[in-house]
């Protein structure tokens, strides 16, 4: 887990963000945070808020839980109405980090396209890939709404992946890996060649 100079909760602004590493100020101090397997980021210069640091988050559950496929194969009694059921209960989830729509397949209006027209016809592919808990979610809802459904996967599978991953929050900025090496930059600035 991330072993860090900078105390959770310290006020931190990106002065640097680059793909392999970032650099942050401190109102005391300047850090390189190398990121090791990086997976996904979203992080920029001038970004600011509370250093934080996470092995569980809604951010994380795709990377770190098994994934499992969910079909539908019967006609609910309300497809329109079991669709928002779908929307609300992984959004719930999600907590905003992530749009409801991250779990389908394809592009975010494609996937929800196709969910709708799976919803309506009784039949096929409701969820990709997704984590445990947002399949069992979409099935808790199916059931609720009179259709049934199977997985592909072990949903009772608890058993944590090989390699988990990691969350940096700043504010609303991130970055998810399997590791950080942070680094406290030197206070001085280093000499030009002839000084």
């Amino acid at each position: 887990m991330l072993t860090s100079l900078i105390p959770d909760g310290e006020l931190v602004t990106v002065a640097v963000a680059q793909t392999t590493f970032a650099v942050l100020t401190t109102p005391k101090a300047r850090f390189r945070i190398d990121f090791i397997d990086k997976a996904e980021a979203h992080l920029k210069p001038g970004m600011r808020g509370n250093f934080k640091s996470y092995s569980e988050h809604p951010l994380l559950l795709s990377y770190n839980s098994r994934l499992e496929e969910v079909y539908i194969n019967s006609r609910p009694e309300d497809p329109e109405g079991l669709l928002a059921e779908i929307r609300k209960r992984i959004e719930a989830i999600f907590q905003g980090w992530r749009d409801w729509r991250y779990v389908l397949s394809g592009r975010k209006s494609a996937g929800e396209k196709q969910l709708k027209q799976n919803l309506l016809d009784g039949s096929g592919l409701l969820l990709p890939g997704a984590p445990p808990v947002v399949a069992q979610a979409v099935i808790e809802a199916c059931t609720d709404y009179g259709a049934s459904t199977y997985i592909l996967g072990d949903i009772g599978n608890t058993l944590p992946v090989a390699s988990p991953y990691f969350l940096l929050l700043i504010g609303e900025g991130y970055v998810i890996a399997k590791d950080f090496r942070v680094v406290e930059l030197s206070k001085e600035k280093p000499q030009l060649p002839g000084q």
